[in-house]
């Protein structure tokens, strides 16, 4: 599956990136539940996890 997902066939016809100039979208900026975490963010990428391992005292800034 992850192969057919990922294959330029796929990938370039059903998936789109949002760019840094992409508006947060109302379901997160006007919700105070989402709002609060995503406020000051960059950006973010949805339902993917990141395995890192900060250094002790950054842990408090990474949370899963």
């Amino acid at each position: 599956m992850l192969y057919i997902f990922s294959s330029p066939p796929f990938y370039t016809k059903y998936v789109k990136l949002p760019s840094e100039h992409d508006p947060t979208p109302s379901e997160i900026h006007n919700n105070p539940r989402f709002w609060s975490f995503f406020k000051d963010e960059l950006g973010a990428i949805d339902g993917t996890h990141i395995n890192c391992s900060p250094f002790a005292e950054e842990r408090a800034n990474s949370q899963n």
